[in-house]
């Protein structure tokens, strides 16, 4: 069922769905972020009058910063308090695409659906997907059974707690791991195969408004020959958190683990995620950090970033 009489916004960030390719070149020497979300909408044929379109950012999302997240989630919020809004789109890079949807959801957990879509060819591509992929985002931004933050990609439906980029190149490049996707669009309409999730928002008036006072949380990644010379240098530069991506169910290396219970000591917060790309870690009581159960490492950091923050707000 469709909002028949409800906007829906469609806010660009950048990223490969707006990139582009020399004429005559291979396409997949691309720039990404050239288009704007309103050149964006126009390629699209069959798209509802009456949208609304924003442009927020202009990035490469493996550029994506914290700056850019705050300032789309304000954005976003606005957009969402309006009555006359019934969702809204996203179109972003697939780099760090799960990590800012799963940022909006902790922080907005938006009753309207607010629908992330990008592309895994430039927009100048000879076959692009991102016209497909937009087209779909806006359909589901409309649809009344739709709410809280949603990715689509190649007419499947994600969450952003599940959802990650499994592929570097194919078009169906991303996958929600054993949790498996939460529905599909076919001919602008949704199928839902599990119940979407809802949550609680964090809300972003606590939030510190210059990102740079945001504190700093670090990835670590254990393997074979590791030792605890990086997780020493972050203490020494001011890291409140470590995120320790281990190897199994987050099993760490002894000689790291040694500079973990170091840093730990400090008062540097320590957490323990897996390399593993499915599958919720199992606890164990033995383990003297705790684990981030069934999130990706990025997705982890930036849960332990928004647990600091909490901390000391």
């Amino acid at each position: 069922m469709q909002n028949v009489n409800s906007t829906v916004v469609v806010l660009g960030t950048g990223g490969t769905i707006a990139g582009t390719s020399p004429p005559g070149a291979d396409e997949r020497n691309y720039r990404a972020a050239q288009l704007s979300v309103a050149a964006l909408l126009e390629a699209v044929p069959g798209l509802p009058a009456g949208l609304v379109c924003e442009q927020v950012a202009q990035v490469d999302s493996k550029d994506m910063g914290h700056a850019v997240w705050l300032q789309l989630a304000q954005r976003v919020s606005v957009h969402l308090a309006s009555s006359q809004v019934g969702g809204v789109v996203v179109t972003h890079g697939t780099d760090t695409l799960e990590e800012t949807a799963f940022f909006l959801q902790r922080v907005l957990a938006p009753a309207k659906p607010v629908v992330f879509t990008a592309a895994m060819r430039p927009a100048t591509a000879a076959e692009p997907d991102g016209p497909g992929n937009l087209r779909d985002a806006v359909a589901l931004a409309a649809d009344a059974s739709a709410h809280g933050v949603l990715v689509v990609m190649g007419g499947v439906v994600f969450g952003p707690r599940d959802v990650r980029k499994a592929h570097p190149t194919r078009l169906d490049a991303f996958s929600s791991g054993s949790a498996g996707p939460l529905g599909q669009l076919r001919d602008g309409k949704v199928s839902w195969r599990r119940e979407v999730p809802r949550e609680v928002a964090l809300g972003l008036d606590w939030l510190p408004a210059n990102p740079s006072d945001w504190p700093r949380v670090d990835l670590v990644v254990s393997h074979a020959g590791v030792d605890g010379a990086l997780v020493d240098a972050l203490c020494g530069i001011g890291t409140r958190g470590i995120v320790a991506v281990g190897t199994g169910n987050g099993t760490l290396h002894e000689a790291l683990e040694a500079a973990l219970l170091r840093a730990q000591s400090k008062g540097v917060a320590v957490r323990r995620a897996t390399r593993c790309r499915d599958g919720a870690m199992v606890p164990r009581s033995s383990d003297p950090f705790p684990d981030v159960g069934d999130l990706t490492p990025a997705k982890a950091r930036i849960e332990l970033m928004l647990e600091l923050m909490r901390s000391t707000g």
